[in-house]
């Protein structure tokens, strides 16, 4: 009775230790997969610094008889928060809840620019409290946005890219972190 009790004791500690073992195995390619994903991220945002945006036509929600240059924008903006269609609804939503509590004037801060080609029109008039800045090329010509990520960046009245931070949904903190450096 007692060799009963001791092999189902070693068989019990055994799987544990085995079943232990294979967590470890799963945490540890979870942290490198975000590891990976942080390295992705960074080469982005640093591939993209620097990079002049062309000059082109824009308006605000669906007004496209009230055009403007985009260097007039320029002159007079705090940031850009760039996504698409397709950007998941958490993103938006956390990327909005962010700066609505960095910037609590945020819907009257005619500073803080939404971009979006491939949102709806419906939707240009008012997302989030924003009208949405339409381009008339329909893109920036940044390479980030082939990547189909949400992105916030800031540009010089050279139009050249100064600031870019790409939001991520495993780690919004730092999403917060970065619209803090506008305050």
């Amino acid at each position: 009775m007692n060799k009963i009790r001791y092999f189902t004791f070693c068989f019990l500690f055994c799987s544990i230790f085995v079943a232990s073992c294979k967590h470890n195995g799963a945490q540890q390619k979870y942290i490198d997969y975000l590891q990976a994903v942080e390295n992705k991220i960074n080469q982005l945002q640093e591939s993209n610094q620097n990079q002049v945006i062309e000059n082109q036509s824009v308006y605000l929600g669906i007004d496209s008889l009230d055009l403007m240059d985009f260097k007039q924008v320029v002159a007079n903006h705090l940031f850009f928060f760039f996504f698409s269609e397709e950007t998941c609804s958490p993103c938006i939503q956390q990327t909005v809840t962010y700066v609505k509590e960095v910037f609590p004037d945020y819907e009257t801060d005619d500073r803080i620019y939404f971009i979006s080609p491939t949102c709806p029109a419906r939707f240009r008039r008012n997302y989030y409290g924003k009208k949405l800045l339409n381009l008339e090329n329909g893109t920036l010509g940044m390479s980030l946005e082939a990547e189909n990520v949400p992105f916030i960046f800031t540009v010089s009245n050279d139009l050249v890219v100064e600031k870019v931070h790409v939001v991520n949904k495993s780690n919004f903190d730092k999403t917060l972190e970065f619209l803090k450096t506008f305050n």
